[in-house]
């Protein structure tokens, strides 16, 4: 049997009309005699067997030559249609729909092909070990040129992104803090409203008719294991974008910690209210709409989405992170204050966006960092706002402030409590467990609005207080008990009206505004008082005077009089209102009483001895409180 089988190799390609003959020998010899050896039975059924094993294994062959035909037919036009492409530089997305489906249906093949020589054992045939790698060429040609294509349609088609706000480079006007309070006037800059800042929260980064095609090249490059040169890819290309979204559009510089420490206030003012407006931005309208786009092209190959959005923004939001770090390493100086409210309210305002945005573990170093800035710029708020109240308590004079008029941190103050309510979430979060003296004790009732006592209207309070006590020490100042008046009665209505015309109304209540009315009101008492009490005691006569004496008393008022007018036309107050009111105050007292004088002694006195008409007091009083640089020459009265 053994030499039979030796005889009777195993050889492909064995003709069928051979084999039919050697089945038609052994059919004869069988039927040739019934009662053969039963050796040679056996060797004829051997003989029989190997024949048939023959017959399937040449079957087998014949198909596999024949499969392996058509494949490699297929391999050459998948071949054809992908090298077609590897010198074409235009896009295949803009070839049309059909083409790209060529394309990537020829990739299909070609991988199709490679996966199915895999599964198979390693074979010695030449002709298919040729194929196979050609078809690994072709592989890498066409994930070479998918990777390029990714690239050209993500920055030929990306969207340039204008949301409506107000220029993040403008200069506004800002309070300044220096030693003496001196920089500032009444015009200020309001808080934008983030309606105005912002646009719709929904913005289109990349036109949607390339979306489609670009999952088509994820799909593709995930399934040919090529899914890390897609990511490198993406995360390229959109982290570029972002940068220049934030050089280009949002004129946003990266700084480093020293650049911060060493900038001047105005130039860093600049750049925090630019950072406040920009990280709101960019977290909530940007990322947002980003983090949409990463799910939509790579959410089918998770964690590659989150992966790739977190390895887009991180540089940026660290970038952003870096700069609120370094501004909180500066000294806490009172005109940072506003500056440190809207960026710590911003960052806190944010922090469900971020952790929104970040959830995952991936993203969890941007949202803990994230946090822990806010929590810094909490405690920079908080401490800015207590040295803005030690600042104001501890400001000291030498020398009495010039014509009694509205004092430089008077103005300072107020104008910057005006623009604290913009806060009221913030402050009255930071500062509710910090306890302060108030002058004015709760109350309930229908006229009493919660906000009057929150944490930040007493705490508001409290610093007018400090202003108050430190402007008694001022007015210590004067050498004249009604010029100290006169500077009291304008600082406190000054603070009245910024309270009354504002939000701050809301936070003092109506009990402090009626109380500081009362304040001013006495003070303008205090100095008619001071003022004219004297000066109308000359007039004061009795029926025993001689004309002599009358003549006396006339001229010492008058003598009186322009002492009072050459001072008092250098004084300032600055509030016309409050000025007419002054006005007619005094000359309610003043002509009133020069006029019963002279109507009871004129006759006596003679009108060569009367110096000044009542209608020249009366306008010459109109004269006073106009902060004229020098004294102003009396006028010639008019004689009757």
């Amino acid at each position: 049997m053994a030499g039979l089988e030796s005889k009777l190799p195993v050889v492909p390609g064995v003709k069928n009309h051979v084999l039919e003959a050697c089945h038609h020998v052994v059919k004869a010899l069988r039927a040739s005699d019934n009662n053969l050896d039963p050796n040679l039975t056996k060797l004829l059924s051997d003989l029989e067997s190997h024949l048939s094993t023959l017959e399937i294994v040449d079957t087998k062959v014949v198909e596999e030559d024949t499969r392996f035909s058509e494949i490699k037919k297929r391999f050459k036009k998948a071949k054809k249609i992908i090298l077609a492409w590897e010198q074409n530089q235009s896009m295949i997305f803009e070839a049309g729909v059909s083409i790209a489906d060529q394309f990537f249906q020829a990739l299909h093949d070609v991988q199709t092909l490679l996966l199915g020589f895999t599964a198979l054992p390693i074979r010695t045939n030449k002709k298919e070990k040729d194929v196979y790698n050609q078809a690994a060429v072709v592989l890498d040609i066409a994930m070479f040129r998918l990777e390029k294509e990714l690239c050209d349609v993500l920055n030929q088609y990306k969207q340039h992104v204008q949301p409506q706000y107000l220029s993040v480079s403008s200069r506004g006007k800002d309070i300044i803090y220096d030693e003496s309070f001196v920089s500032l006037d009444d015009v200020v800059v309001e808080a934008t409203d983030d309606q105005q800042i912002l646009g719709s929260n929904n913005v289109v980064l990349l036109d949607p008719l390339v979306i489609p095609h670009i999952k088509a090249i994820a799909k593709a490059m995930f399934a040919c294991d090529y899914g890390q040169a897609f990511r490198e890819a993406f995360i390229t290309v959109r982290r570029d974008a972002l940068d220049e979204y934030m050089s280009t559009t949002l004129e946003m510089e990266r700084y480093s910690c020293v650049d911060v420490l060493g900038m001047q206030w105005e130039d860093l003012n600049c750049e925090m209210r630019k950072w406040t407006k920009v990280l709101k931005i960019v977290t909530q309208v940007y990322l947002a709409s980003e983090k949409q786009l990463c799910d939509k092209i790579l959410g089918d190959f998770e964690p590659s989405s989150a992966a790739c959005f977190v390895e887009i923004s991180k540089d940026t939001v660290l970038s952003l992170l870096a700069f609120g770090e370094a501004v909180s390493l500066r000294s806490c100086q009172p005109e940072m204050l506003e500056r440190f409210l809207g960026m710590y309210e911003v960052s806190a305002e944010l922090l469900l966006d971020v952790d929104n945005l970040f959830g995952d573990e991936t993203g969890s170093f941007l949202r803990m960092a994230f946090h822990e800035l806010a929590k810094t710029l909490a405690d920079r708020t908080v401490a800015t706002f207590l040295k803005f109240k030690n600042a104001i308590a501890s400001d000291e004079s030498t020398r009495a402030f010039s014509g009694g008029g509205i004092h430089h941190l008077t103005r300072y103050v107020m104008n910057y409590l005006k623009l604290l309510p913009e806060y009221k979430d913030a402050l009255n979060t930071l500062l509710e467990n910090i306890q302060v003296d108030d002058s004015i004790p709760e109350k309930t009732g229908q006229d009493i609005l919660p906000s009057t006592f929150s944490p930040m209207a007493r705490h508001l309070r409290s610093i007018v207080t400090a202003l108050e006590s430190t402007l008694e020490r001022k007015a210590q100042l004067y050498a004249g008990e009604p010029l100290k008046y006169i500077f009291l009665m304008n600082n406190c209505h000054y603070m009245v009206q910024k309270v009354k015309t504002s939000e701050l109304r809301h936070f003092f209540g109506d009990e402090w505004i009626r109380k500081h009315i009362a304040s001013y009101q006495h003070n303008v008492t205090n100095y008619e008082r001071a003022t004219w009490s004297s000066v109308l005691s000359l007039l004061k006569e009795n029926n025993k005077d001689s004309v002599s004496t009358l003549r006396e008393r006339c001229r010492l008022f008058c003598v009186a009089f322009d002492d009072v007018y050459k001072n008092q036309t250098r004084w300032s107050v600055p509030d016309p209102e409050l000025r007419d009111d002054l006005h007619i105050s005094t000359s309610v007292k003043v002509v009133q009483s020069y006029r019963g004088f002279l109507a009871r002694n004129a006759a006596k006195i003679g009108e060569k001895h009367v110096r000044y008409t009542c209608e020249d007091i009366e306008s010459l009083l109109l004269d006073l409180f106009e902060c004229l640089p020098s004294p102003r020459s009396l006028r010639t009265s008019r004689r009757r």
